[in-house]
């Protein structure tokens, strides 16, 4: 048998054959290079969205821009951007400057004199103690942002603030008003139907009444809407118009027909592609609303 040549370069006991790699291992150690690269490289872009984020929204925008007031999710998804950034996309591409509100701040009124408009986001479930409603199937409850955007919500329609609101906003203003909530995800049809899923992006079937704002913004009649809610407004609120409807019959926008803008709907707008025409009203909205309100003193 022969014997193994000996490196006269390597250690003590290693042969040339020990030191000569096969191309599978030599092409493993390339992508395991490249997957942690590409790892670094993601995590340092999650790591600086939020301040390019910042910097893009407050050097685009003029001095004056309208100001909307909104109370985000306090989630774990929402405390890392990742469901709040189209949100800040879509108002900043139409030209408002966003001023985060803290559910902390327990004064309203001191808020509401901060702010042009007010939006109200998507979120964990509103509080069943707060409508009557069964506790055990309520998910990611935060009782506190309830308090203070419905107490915002009061607040801000006796001003005729404008307001727009998304999923749990059309939640949230209906049980202000005295409504009260559904839970789809009790039902297997309408969980399938409405929830999140990989049909979420596709969505369903609403049809939008004529002579709405909903219907100003993207026309009467049929349209497809994304769908991503396991809740739903139940009993309608008096005061409160229903300006859009799914196939099965589920509220999808709410309006408060005695006021200059108030319009929320249960899809959402801003996710990709983003239906700017909504935040584009909304800036509008608030943007006559200030011409209105020339006391109101912003710090």
């Amino acid at each position: 048998m022969a014997e193994a040549q000996t490196c006269p370069d390597c250690g003590a006991g290693q042969t040339l054959d020990s030191q000569v790699q096969s191309p599978n291992a030599l092409r493993g150690g390339k992508w395991r290079r490249y997957a942690a690269w590409v790892s670094g490289v993601a995590i340092g872009l999650v790591l600086i969205m939020p301040v390019w984020m910042r910097i893009w929204r407050w050097s685009v925008l003029p001095d004056d821009a309208a100001v909307i007031g909104v109370c985000y999710d306090s989630a774990w998804h929402a405390q890392a951007g990742i469901t709040t950034k189209n949100y800040e996309v879509c108002l900043t591409r139409a030209g408002a400057r966003i001023l985060e509100l803290d559910p902390d701040e327990h004064d309203a009124e001191q808020v509401l004199d901060k702010v042009d408009a007010i939006l109200l986001t998507g979120g964990g479930d509103v509080d069943p103690d707060l409508y009557g409603g069964s506790p055990e199937s309520a998910q990611l409850v935060d009782r506190e942002r309830d308090d203070f955007e419905i107490a915002l919500i009061n607040k801000a329609l006796r001003r005729d603030m404008p307001i727009l609101g998304i999923c749990r906003g059309i939640q949230i203003l209906n049980v202000a008003h005295g409504g009260t909530v559904q839970n789809l995800r009790d039902d297997p049809q309408a969980d399938e139907h409405h929830g999140v899923g990989p049909s979420s992006f596709e969505g369903h079937l609403v049809t939008i009444e004529p002579d709405s704002q909903v219907a100003s913004i993207v026309g009467a009649g049929d349209h497809q809407m994304n769908s991503f809610h396991g809740q739903a407004v139940d009993f309608v609120a008096d005061g409160l118009r229903v300006t859009a409807t799914a196939d099965d019959g589920i509220v999808e926008a709410l309006e408060r027909p005695d006021k200059t803008f108030v319009l929320t709907t249960q899809w959402h707008p801003e996710i990709p592609p983003a239906d700017m025409e909504f935040f584009e009203r909304l800036v509008s909205e608030a943007k006559q609303y200030r011409q209105r309100r020339p006391d109101v003193a912003r710090r």
